[in-house]
């Protein structure tokens, strides 16, 4: 998406708190932090986008750290509370049927997204079960890709963070029982704390449907910027599932001409705004406009 004055700060402070977060000393710090903000200024104009913008930035932070993964510990920690997580979900989803079955898989997909081991307010695994089914979504679409979903036969399935995708898992399940074939689709190459196509592997996404890498650490999907295979996955898709900010922003760049289904808990005012609610609600929409459910049938 365009960029807004408030983006450039947001963006700067990401990537300067995991420079002050390394293990460095406070003279290594200052002078990357020099070194990283002289950069910044170079790459910030009007004309940029957020998904642009990040990625630079982020592709810099690596370099000056000299490492291709800044967040291998926080992705460790993410997947080891997930799969605590994951057995609180799987005992709450089996009791249920029908939509009600796969609409608490999709909010508990978004209720993910707020699990952080790294923070105080971070969700503990005993209870989940409950916010999930507290879990109020300000824009909830989730019953017009029930039905999208019946017709489908080829489903897309964009991840986002490390553990988070892990539940992901709960709703990928319950599209297969819906006998759709899938593809699911990561980042090929570390970007933040996003899984990867090495990690998606390591934790039998393969089990699930074919996984494809983007082949870059680009935060979307974009041609020129990720992989034939992952642009060949969107047009090969009935329907295209998205999580995240980042794939969102990254849509508004360049939208696929397939359905796009968005998922995501708007953490910042830029992205509330855009989609029409207020800061730190959840969604679960379609992003070129709902099906008109009469017409499915």
């Amino acid at each position: 998406m365009k960029i807004a004055p408030e983006c450039i700060q947001c963006i700067f402070d990401v990537r300067a708190k995991e420079i002050t977060s390394a293990s460095l000393s406070d003279h290594e710090k200052i002078l990357k932090l020099k070194s990283f903000l002289e950069y910044y200024s170079q790459i910030v104009t009007p004309d940029t986008s957020t998904t642009l913008l990040s990625w630079q930035a982020f592709r810099k932070v690596k370099e000056l750290m000299g490492s291709e993964d800044p967040y291998t510990s926080f992705k460790t920690r993410s997947h080891q509370v997930a799969v605590e997580l994951l057995s609180v979900i799987e005992r709450e989803i089996k009791e249920k049927i029908g939509f009600e079955r796969f609409h608490y898989a999709v909010k508990a997909s978004i209720a993910a997204n707020l699990v952080d081991p790294g923070t105080p307010s971070g969700i503990q695994p005993e209870a989940l079960g409950e916010k999930i089914r507290g879990l109020r979504l300000a824009i909830d679409e989730s019953e017009k890709l029930y039905m999208r979903l019946l017709q489908s036969s080829k489903v897309t399935f964009l991840l986002d963070n490390c553990g988070e995708a892990l539940l992901d898992t709960l709703l990928i399940r319950e599209i297969k029982r819906m006998g759709v074939e899938l593809k699911i689709v990561v980042k090929g190459k570390p970007y933040q704390n996003d899984i990867t196509y090495k990690e998606a592997l390591e934790y039998g996404f393969n089990s699930l449907g074919e996984v494809v890498s983007t082949g870059s650490d680009f935060p979307g999907v974009i041609p020129g910027y990720v992989s034939e295979e992952a642009v060949k996955a969107l047009e090969w898709a009935d329907v295209i599932i998205s999580k995240g900010m980042a794939n969102y922003e990254a849509f508004l760049l360049k939208p696929p001409s397939k359905p796009v289904f968005i998922m995501l808990v708007a953490k910042c005012g830029v992205i509330a705004r855009a989609v029409g609610v207020q800061k730190g609600e959840t969604v679960a929409f379609f992003l070129q406009g709902s099906p008109d459910l009469k017409k499915l049938f």
